[in-house]
């Protein structure tokens, strides 16, 4: 007896069919993950400029800043808040309120596409910690909160709450807050 080994036509059909079925399941779901995981790795990532800045201003005793990056070398000077094209973080060693050449710390670029990164009314250009851990602005006011959200809408957004101490913590959406992304 001469038998031939292998799948048949019918064996084959049912077996991409049930492929197909699986992978369109499964689609959202890696999607869903895949949000969630730039998400916290953009979160996490501001939150680590955060405590960079405030560790620098205290172990440098002087004012170190986060301004808005217009390029790799000049801050945004217009108050739209947003904060999507990246940021620089700098130590005003000269003490004049503006970034000089051989004051940057460290500089960061764009967030990807799918996400915002918004500031409330008083971190519209830029945020600074002073030596003793404090956060301030341009407008001497310390506390604010940043929006990042992605395509998904304000239910997945996360928010980066600045307290007057200078202390960064994130929580999710709080309807009595009013929250909004852009």
């Amino acid at each position: 007896m001469n038998r031939k080994s292998g799948f048949t036509l019918i064996e084959l059909i049912v077996t991409v069919a049930l492929a197909a079925i699986i992978v369109t399941i499964g689609i959202p779901s890696f999607r869903t993950i895949i949000l969630n995981n730039s998400r916290t790795a953009q979160v996490n990532e501001f939150v680590g400029v955060l405590n960079l800045a405030r560790s620098e201003a205290a172990k440098r005793g002087i004012r170190v800043t986060i301004c808005r990056r217009l390029n790799d070398t000049t801050c945004a000077t217009d108050t739209t808040s947003i904060w999507e094209n990246g940021w620089i973080v700098w130590v005003d060693q000269n003490n004049n309120g503006t970034l000089d050449a051989n004051e940057t710390i460290k500089i960061y670029g764009a967030i990807p596409n799918s996400f915002t990164l918004r500031s409330g009314g008083t971190f519209t250009q830029s945020m600074a910690y002073l030596p003793n851990g404090a956060s301030t602005s341009n407008t001497n006011l310390g506390t604010d909160t940043f929006r990042l959200c992605d395509s998904r809408g304000i239910d997945q957004a996360r928010f980066i709450v600045i307290s007057i101490t200078g202390r960064a913590r994130v929580r999710e959406k709080d309807t009595a807050a009013g929250d909004t992304c852009p």
